[in-house]
């Protein structure tokens, strides 16, 4: 007889009680997240190479721009986060962390209230072989997403990075506008580029993050980093007002 799943409302409980109130020991997150489903979305247009026990996981892109794979504890959780509908599969949670135990990309898990879990591969390891794990802080990174943000115009030098990807915005013609803006939360400081694309979806965003991430090597000061987004986001009026716009495709 196999154990019960567990509704997605109850994990999305434990998660906000281990991790954000601390009331709870994380280790009955973890044992309800064995026994539950997870929901990772899908690319719509799967390969023809692909068996069909093979998920064609749609990657995301992290705060440096990097490819990064998204679990989901719901699919309302999924649209909250991405601020759209992605089409997605349903998965046991074990069998889910056992498929994307060797990925190449950084895997997080997402729950209510933007709740951001990264998970060290060590970690999910273990949850892949049904085991309740007791992660060390190395392990495992929390990461409230809507936390406070303070926003303003760069107060760092951006001139190398303009002209880097002005050369390359040339070639790329889905990119309309790009700007810079200076965050802050609990991370620490950042530089935000903003873009405005032609196709403004999260597929165009992680072709173009993808690329951009590359050509700042090298230039991005050691130890700094640069998130990604799109203009037309949340954060809308604070590129209008304290936006540093650097190219606008004619």
């Amino acid at each position: 007889m196999t154990d019960p799943v567990i509704p997605a409302k109850a994990v999305e409980g434990l998660m906000l009680k281990a991790f954000i109130e601390q009331t709870v020991a994380s280790g009955l997150f973890w044992d309800a997240l064995l026994k539950c489903h997870l929901f990772v979305p899908i690319s719509d247009r799967p390969s023809e190479s692909e068996s069909d026990e093979e998920i064609p996981v749609l990657l995301g892109v992290g705060s440096g721009g990097e490819l990064v794979v998204w679990l989901f504890t719901s699919p309302e959780v999924m649209e909250a986060y991405t601020e759209r509908k992605l089409a997605y599969r349903e998965v046991p949670a074990q069998s889910l962390l056992a498929s994307v135990s060797d990925s190449e990309h950084d895997v997080v898990l997402i729950g209510p209230d933007g709740l951001t879990l990264s998970l060290h591969p060590d970690l999910i390891a273990t949850l892949a072989e049904g085991k309740v794990p007791e992660p060390t802080d190395e392990q495992i990174k929390t990461i409230p997403k809507q936390a406070q943000i303070h926003v303003g115009p760069p107060s760092v030098e951006t001139k190398p990075l303009e002209e880097r990807f002005k050369t390359i915005f040339e070639g790329m013609p889905q990119v309309l506008e790009a700007t810079f803006l200076q965050v802050a939360d609990d991370a620490g400081p950042r530089l935000l580029l903003g873009l405005r694309l032609k196709n403004g979806d999260e597929d165009g965003l992680r072709e173009v993050a993808s690329v951009v991430a590359r050509a700042a090597e090298g230039i991005l000061e050691k130890g700094k980093t640069m998130d990604i987004t799109l203009i037309d986001r949340s954060l809308k009026a604070a590129f209008e007002k304290w936006g540093k716009p650097f190219y606008k495709r004619d």
